[in-house]
């Protein structure tokens, strides 16, 4: 089966990659065929002799930007990311620290829950502004799910980038921005708009300073300086 890992680095994001790619091809899918889709500002050539690499040209934007686009960006590849049996995003700051299976695999749209969702419910930070295409209405929203970390078929994901790539250039004619970005988008596509899909557990995306017991996390989020590494 052909598996298509995407990811987006440009700036001082690239310092990631080598890393991220490297524990994937340790721990991730290892039966299947893995390819990787970076969207850089850097031409990546040691990287392209070391894994099987297609690189998509993306100009820097200073922050939020990078990652509010991010589903805008994966349109550009449509036809490419669709030519593989199932397709996965990982931010660039994660590594992939134990195996990793076909647990993972669904016919449906691929989701991992967030930290928040330790809270109570009513902390969740869903888009609560009816002017943006993320929103969710007060009372409404069953799960609270991370942007760090997703997938599915090819086509059922791209059909969800298709949607939020869509909803954010109409937020950005209004003259708003989700508050939490494409994630605010990505929780509204799950909450209201597709009922369908295979939620993960935090084990999928944790945070690095957290220990999960009895079992191991599987892919964590690196702690990093965010000021720094946002810096042009």
């Amino acid at each position: 089966m052909k598996v298509l890992m995407l990811s987006i680095a440009t700036g001082k994001y690239d310092r990631f990659i080598d890393p991220l790619y490297q524990s994937i091809q340790e721990n991730f899918l290892k039966d299947h065929d893995i390819s990787f889709l970076l969207f850089t500002d850097k031409p990546c050539e040691g990287l392209k002799k070391k894994y099987p690499l297609k690189t998509c040209y993306i100009e820097h934007k200073p922050f939020p930007e990078p990652t509010l686009k991010r589903y805008n960006y994966f349109m550009l590849e449509r036809e490419y990311i669709e030519s593989f049996d199932y397709v996965f995003y990982s931010d660039a700051d994660m590594l992939f620290v134990h195996p990793i299976s076909n647990e993972i695999l669904s016919d449906n749209v691929i989701v991992t829950q967030h930290i928040m969702m330790t809270n109570p419910k009513t902390e969740w930070t869903y888009e609560r502004r009816p002017e943006s295409t993320a929103y969710i209405p007060e009372g409404q929203g069953n799960v609270y799910v991370a942007g760090g970390f997703n997938g599915g078929k090819s086509e059922k994901f791209m059909s969800m980038a298709e949607t939020i790539s869509e909803n954010v250039l109409e937020d950005e004619r209004n003259g708003i921005m989700a508050v939490w970005h494409d994630e605010s988008h990505l929780n509204h596509y799950v909450n209201v708009k597709h009922p369908e899909f295979m939620f993960l557990p935090l084990h999928y995306c944790c945070p690095d300073n957290l220990t999960l017991t009895p079992e191991p996390a599987k892919i964590i989020a690196l702690t990093k300086n965010h000021e720094e590494v946002r810096s042009a």
